[in-house]
């Protein structure tokens, strides 16, 4: 992958913990403050179903608003930064997180409720679309998203746990006092983060004359794909291990067993993802991907089955960073980097759709060659898109 050229701020180059500069961890921490409550949506869907009656289907239509504001948020936040600075738009988002989630704890009837998780998903898709921006024009993309994604996979794994034994104890309104402290640190973080909006600035331009908007919007389509597609097959992972004859026990634990190899798998690239090219770690990702599925559909036995979901899970962690650092060498101003929730959002609502009407009508052999074909596809776009990038430098 080329790494585009920067224009460097004074005092903005100082190297934090793994070379990584102190503002663009205050960037990832920040981002995954604001996505506290999509990793650990199962507690808040038990919150509602349960202790505030609303029963399992209401209690995922409140999750589904959630998720709608942030995705709408994150384009929202993309607007918004063509008039206010980074800083402002991260203060103003994290206000109207707080604000809601103080507002949900007053409230109990469903529409208020649903309205209060729709609101603090705007703030929270503000200030991830902030995030994901500063990630992409930091120079460093693909080891910011790679930390990024193993800190989700942290608090999603630490919080499930914890969150859920504080809620038993202190009630459910404590499920968003502890999301709204994650978030305060951000109010400071703020001004410190908005330091990378100027520090480097894709130099990168269209031989032609023109930008290369085209080629970001491209890149983003290619991202898109690779969701629809892994997305589909994720979430049939555990229909999958029934197709196979695979017992309950064995299933939950190749799911756990998956979902430790992507926290894991992200943290590894986090590390080594600047000693790898952009063709490299996406080779290395659809090899991955493909052994994944092979094994998946060849053989039944269980060790086999959660060996799969390990390699199909690292296959993600690996994908996603790379091809992120990729929109990012395409993305002249950062604006499409920051609707990155409401792609990745997109994805999660079409790929599991589609993956249900392969599952139902075709079995095994259809979801799998059709999360194949998406990915292959996206793939392939990747290989071309960092040609045309070389080719326009």
């Amino acid at each position: 992958m080329t790494s585009p050229a920067v224009v460097s701020v004074p005092g903005s180059s100082r190297s934090g913990l793994g070379g990584v500069p102190g503002p663009l961890w205050a960037a990832i921490y920040v981002g995954v403050a604001a996505a506290t409550l999509p990793s650990v949506l199962p507690v808040m869907v038990g919150v509602m179903s349960e202790q505030l009656d609303f029963g399992l289907a209401r209690a995922g239509y409140v999750a589904s608003m959630n998720m709608a504001g942030i995705a709408l948020g994150s384009v929202v936040g993309a607007l918004l930064a063509r008039r206010w600075t980074w800083a402002t738009v991260i203060v103003s988002g994290v206000s109207v997180m707080v604000l809601a989630n103080a507002l949900t704890m007053a409230v109990s009837s469903f529409a208020s409720v649903a309205a209060m998780r729709f609101i603090s998903g705007l703030g929270e898709g503000l200030v991830a679309g902030i995030c994901y921006a500063a990630m992409g024009r930091s120079g460093q993309a693909a080891r910011a998203l790679a930390f990024y994604v193993a800190g989700q996979g942290l608090v999603g794994a630490a919080g499930m746990g914890f969150m859920a034994m504080v809620i038993q104890h202190a009630g459910w309104q404590s499920l968003f006092v502890l999301v709204s402290i994650l978030a305060l640190p951000a109010f400071w973080l703020a001004r410190i983060i908005g330091s990378l909006e100027d520090r480097a600035v894709p130099a990168t331009a269209n031989p032609r004359g023109g930008s290369m908007t085209w080629l970001g919007w491209a890149a983003v389509f290619v991202l898109l794909a690779q969701f629809v597609g892994m997305s589909s097959i994720w979430a049939f992972l555990e229909r999958l291990g029934h197709a196979k004859g695979i017992d309950a026990l064995h299933l939950s634990l190749a799911l756990s067993a998956s979902a430790i190899a992507n926290m894991t798998g992200s943290l590894l690239v986090g590390v080594f993802a600047r000693h790898l090219r952009g063709l490299q770690g996406i080779a290395l990702a659809f090899t991955l991907f493909a052994a994944s599925l092979g094994i998946t559909f060849l053989w039944n036995d269980w060790r086999v089955y959660l060996a799969a979901g390990v390699i199909f899970m690292l296959s993600w962690s690996v994908y996603f960073p790379f091809q992120f650092g990729l929109l990012a060498d395409v993305d002249r101003d950062g604006a499409l980097a920051a609707i990155m929730p409401a792609v990745t959002g997109a994805g999660f609502t079409v790929g599991p759709a589609l993956g249900g009407i392969f599952m139902d009508t075709g079995g095994v052999g259809a979801i799998l060659a059709w999360g194949f074909g998406c990915v292959s596809l996206s793939t392939l776009g990747c290989v071309w898109l960092m040609r045309m990038a070389r080719g326009a430098a």
